[in-house]
């Protein structure tokens, strides 16, 4: 998904030049259905569990189990209307859209839009979207420029608040600051950052994030706060390490908070809570006004089911985008206000709204403009100290094996982003392809020389199409390791031990590439068919034990 990491079947192919030595997306549980009575889903008696933590309640995640014969199952079947309806997302970490390295991917924000538009035109529903926070993964420039895309989209999705997460204060208390709206009118009509408990620049009064927000919508009121959990403390706010962040603690500021809500008499009130699940659980047992509170720190595939906490409910909506919650509120209803349902957002039932593809198109030119992939903020030396020379140059000695490269994916992996899929079934996803031959995210797994987990480039690595034409594609040294010395050794020096040596720097096992090596871009997001039983069947389609 885009983060946007574009990660095409790759690296367990990529041992695909031998140099001297040649080695000789999830399938979510059906959960039953919820029972029902009128508008909302029915408790049922919390459970206390072996370790204490009250059972979930029956509700159920809407999506498809991967097999092939398995019916599109509906979503929001049989609900009333509500009186408002949530749109409950979180812990997005930078993933914007699926980057099309693999056609089962769910998530991004185009089907995202595609759900809010069947829910606020074709049902008639009046939506508030919150999110807990967690928008971003890292905090270079490339960060900043999707943090700003995705406030966008959040805008034109109907969002009203979302909490100050960890990765959000990452950023820096200067860059949380430029969110600020300039005017009252602004901020009354903007997407708000929202957090009790976090002050910048040592300044409480500063107005900004916002310590809490009150909506109204449809002669509802909702009040909507969000906490920075106190366990992620060290890793924004150290001891001894001025970041201009001051993090508050939650029982300091809460009551507060709730005496400001709730003389405006809300509705209904909302904690969003950036921490752990048992965070979120002990505020909502000792803060039982927030009938509703959102949670991070869950699992990334969670099962749909709410937690009630005496008359609340704590909510997880997983990572990464794939699934967004719709949560109706029914307030004539006493017995059960609401209903709750966990959406996967998958290609079978959700299109991709243009707004969002204009929105992704828009990113991608910004990445382009400002020449990120070129950037010195990406520079990395190689252990090695040995520079990349390019798959031609191996092919020079290694004919046989150089050309079974070219015939695989491997060697147009570069090409898939700027023309989309390679795959002949796949054909239809290259209308309107949004390329992205200029986002480091992407091109750390399409082409040769850079680091692709922490998408850095090293020094001799590819720069761009025309400089470094020799490193297009997924070749042979991103495996196998910089070829300098080993190229060097051979053309130029007769002594058997320094032969060797160079020979042993580029050698890599079978048992190295299934261990470690393929999985760094055949990840469970990029890659979801390539697993441990499966490796042997992936390998067949680049084995290269040619000699020459």
């Amino acid at each position: 998904m885009i983060y946007t990491t574009v990660r095409w079947n790759v690296r367990s192919f990529a041992l695909i030049i031998a140099v001297s030595i040649l080695i000789s997306g999830c399938k979510p549980s059906a959960v039953v259905p919820p029972k029902t009575t009128g508008s909302g889903t029915v408790p049922e008696k919390a459970v206390e569990t072996t370790n204490g933590k009250p059972a979930a309640l029956p509700t159920q995640e809407s999506g498809l189990d991967g097999s092939p014969e398995t019916a599109v199952r509906p979503y929001l079947d049989g609900w009333d209307k509500p009186a408002i309806a949530f749109l409950l997302t979180g812990e997005q970490h930078g993933y914007l859209e699926p980057c099309g390295c693999s056609e089962t991917q769910s998530g991004g924000m185009a089907r995202r839009a595609d759900l809010v538009r069947i829910v606020t035109q074709d049902k008639g529903w009046e939506l508030v979207g919150l999110d807990v926070g967690g928008t971003l993964k890292r905090s270079r420039r490339q960060d900043q420029i999707k943090f700003e895309k995705l406030f966008e989209g959040f805008q034109k999705l109907h969002y009203s608040a979302v909490g100050v997460g960890l990765e959000e204060l990452k950023l820096g208390a200067d860059f949380i600051l430029t969110r600020m709206p300039g005017s009252p009118e602004d901020m009354a009509s903007s997407v708000a950052l929202v957090s009790a408990n976090v002050v910048l620049f040592d300044q409480p009064d500063l107005g900004w994030p916002l310590r809490y927000r009150l909506i109204e919508k449809s002669g509802v009121k909702i009040g909507v706060t969000s906490v920075f959990g106190p366990s992620l403390r060290d890793r924004v706010a150290p001891a001894g390490v001025n970041t201009n962040i001051t993090l508050r603690e939650p029982d300091e500021v809460l009551p507060d908070v709730i005496k400001s809500l709730e003389e405006s008499k809300p509705d209904l009130m909302v904690l969003l809570c950036h921490g752990n699940e048992q965070e979120a659980l002990n505020l909502a047992k000792a803060y039982p006004q927030f009938r509703i509170v959102l949670a991070a720190g869950g699992y990334d595939e969670p099962d749909g089911k709410p937690i009630p906490v005496g008359k609340s409910w704590v909510l997880n909506v997983g990572h990464k985008g794939k699934r967004v919650g719709i949560l109706g509120f029914y307030p004539d209803n006493v017995d059960q206000p609401f209903r709750f349902e966990l959406i996967q957002l998958d290609k079978d039932r959700f299109k991709n709204h243009p707004e969002m593809r204009e929105l992704m198109k828009q990113y991608q030119q910004q990445l382009q403009d400002e020449g990120i992939a070129v950037s010195d903020e990406l520079l990395l030396k190689h252990s090695s100290g040995q520079t990349f020379v390019g798959a031609a140059k191996c092919g020079e000695c290694h004919t046989k094996a150089f050309a079974h490269w070219k015939e695989t994916g491997h060697g147009v992996a570069f090409t898939t982003l700027k023309e989309g899929p390679w795959h002949e079934n796949r054909a239809a996803e290259k209308i309107d392809w949004i390329q992205r031959q200029f986002d480091p995210e992407c091109l750390s797994c399409h082409i040769t020389g850079w680091h692709p987990q922490e998408m850095l480039r090293y020094e001799s690595g590819y720069v761009d199409e025309k400089t470094s034409a020799h490193l297009l594609g997924q070749q042979c040294e991103n495996c196998h390791g910089p070829g300098s010395m080993h190229v060097s050794r051979e053309e130029n020096s007769t002594n058997m031990d320094e032969l060797l040596e160079g020979r042993q720097m580029v050698r890599r096992t079978l048992a190295d590439a299934k261990k470690s090596m393929c999985i760094e871009c055949h990840d469970s997001d990029n890659s979801p068919k390539f697993t441990p039983e499966r490796f042997n069947e992936f390998w067949e389609q680049v084995a290269h034990p040619f000699k020459d």
